[in-house]
């Protein structure tokens, strides 16, 4: 069964990256983590993060990428109906113990850490927020974090803006990784084995969004599936706790193509 709404908007945050405001018809909840699958007839269908929901408005970041998202950004406009599936699979999970969390996103992957960030501070908890991208040029969504985080750190790979460096040399130079109750992270896999890989070392939660080739994003197919454990991004996921991860051969190693067929991370 398909959601309906109309886009009421189309922001171009980079060369390569639109917001997508949405009216739908009717009223969804949704935790922040979560995702929809948006249907685009006789061309395809994509997992999408939610960025932030209100009333019946939805929020979309798309990157220019493959054939789906190509279509999108070459022809949908103000006033193109969507057709989407969901909510689907498992959030992050917010304890009401919390008092600070950080967030560390990469490039696009900040999608669904913005809204999260929007949930943190309408449950009275604070967060910073480290976010990296490769250079001024592929930056946005800044001021909107500034909005809703104490601090927010950024960090360009070629030194165009703030941090000249990756968003993980944040975690040395900016923050202290004690001074929070939880960790969350989304955007490229290596950056996320790196956070997860230090906040276990010191004893710190931390959940991170994982992004697969999802075709039927209920469990079925199986094209998501993470070894050992037989885990499905789509149903099990896309956040997993960091405890869960570093028992997962394929989390910052491989991916499955749409034969079932497992490529190195790196090949992304």
């Amino acid at each position: 069964m398909y959601l309906y709404g109309t886009i009421s908007d189309v922001v171009e945050l980079t060369p390569s990256v639109r917001l997508y405001e949405i009216k739908l018809y009717e009223r969804i909840s949704a935790s922040p983590g979560q995702f929809l699958m948006l249907w685009v007839p006789r061309i395809g269908e994509i997992p999408l993060s939610i960025a932030n929901l209100e009333d019946r408005g939805l929020w979309l970041i798309i990157a220019k990428k493959g054939r789906v998202t190509t279509f999108i950004h070459e022809n949908f406009d103000r006033g193109t109906r969507v057709f989407l599936r969901g909510p689907l699979g498992r959030g992050f999970s917010v304890k009401k113990e919390f008092r600070k969390c950080l967030l560390v996103a990469g490039g696009y992957g900040l999608a669904p850490l913005y809204f999260l960030a929007r949930q943190l501070k309408d449950c009275g908890i604070t967060c910073d927020a480290l976010l990296g991208f490769k250079s001024v040029r592929e930056m946005f969504f800044v001021d909107e974090f500034k909005g809703v985080c104490t601090n927010v750190y950024v960090s360009t790979d070629d030194g165009s803006y703030g941090f000249k460096g990756l968003v993980t040399d944040l975690l040395d130079t900016s923050v202290t990784l004690e001074a929070y109750d939880a960790v969350y992270t989304s955007g490229k896999e290596l950056m996320m084995l790196e956070v997860v890989n230090r906040c276990s070392r010191r004893g710190i939660r931390v959940e991170a969004s994982l992004e697969r080739l999802i075709k039927c994003g209920v469990g079925i197919c199986g094209l998501c599936s993470l070894d050992p454990l037989g885990l499905r991004v789509c149903k099990d996921g896309p956040i997993f706790t960091g405890e869960v991860l570093l028992k997962l051969r394929d989390f910052g190693r491989y991916w499955r193509d749409e034969h079932g067929r497992k490529k190195s991370i790196e090949e992304r």
